[in-house]
């Protein structure tokens, strides 16, 4: 897969992670605190069991994640390593506060690829309409998002990069992997700020 095939695939997963992310910042991103957990678990389609540990979410970002993909998985069946490469991007695209710089430190640290992260071609919108359907269906229906819609969309985002060549490794997940991936994501970005980009793809 060559560069831009890898810029079509990162920046509609560093769209849809804008939203995503702003649900995970959230301090009770299922809204659980105050329901009934035998109504909340009607909707969301989960074992009640699991609603406790997912309104009880540790508030670290990185620990969040590590503590989310297991619970997402046991309780509503989707593909955990799909969800660990989604984990894995979102812990990374956090460090970044643009879509340009989110695609560029991804494709650096995911794959090792220093790419322009300008757009290369249409469809790209439609794409991340896709990737983002659940969260707003849940949301028109439900005023929130459920535990299902966020599992679904996270499986998307993690399927979506599972077709970008060189993830063919194992995921490994957990805390220590996630706390890794961040730091070189830190610094990265710093050691990209004393360098000017040039949209053309060249560095000076």
């Amino acid at each position: 897969m060559d560069d831009p095939e890898v810029v079509a695939a990162l920046r509609p997963f560093a769209r849809a992670a804008t939203q995503l992310l702003a649900v995970l910042t959230e301090p009770d991103p299922f809204r659980l605190h105050g329901r009934a957990i035998g109504a909340v678990a009607n909707i969301d389609g989960v074992d009640p069991k699991y609603l406790p540990r997912l309104g009880a979410l540790p508030s670290d970002l990185t620990h969040r994640v590590a503590a989310l993909i297991p619970l997402l998985v046991a309780s509503t069946g989707v593909d955990r390593r799909s969800l660990g490469l989604a984990g894995e991007a979102l812990v990374v695209c956090a460090e970044a506060d643009t879509l340009e710089l989110r695609v560029r430190v991804l494709a650096a640290v995911l794959y090792d690829r220093d790419v322009n992260a300008a757009s290369v071609g249409g469809g790209e919108d439609g794409q991340t309409a896709w990737l983002l359907a659940e969260l707003a269906e849940a949301n028109r229906r439900h005023g929130r998002v459920t535990v299902r819609a966020l599992a679904v969309t996270a499986q998307r985002l993690g399927d979506l990069l599972a077709t970008i060549d060189g993830r063919a490794r194992p995921i490994i997940g957990g805390r220590l992997v996630l706390w890794r991936l961040r730091s070189r994501a830190r610094r990265w970005i710093r050691e990209q700020s004393a360098v000017r980009w040039d949209p053309r793809g060249r560095k000076s």
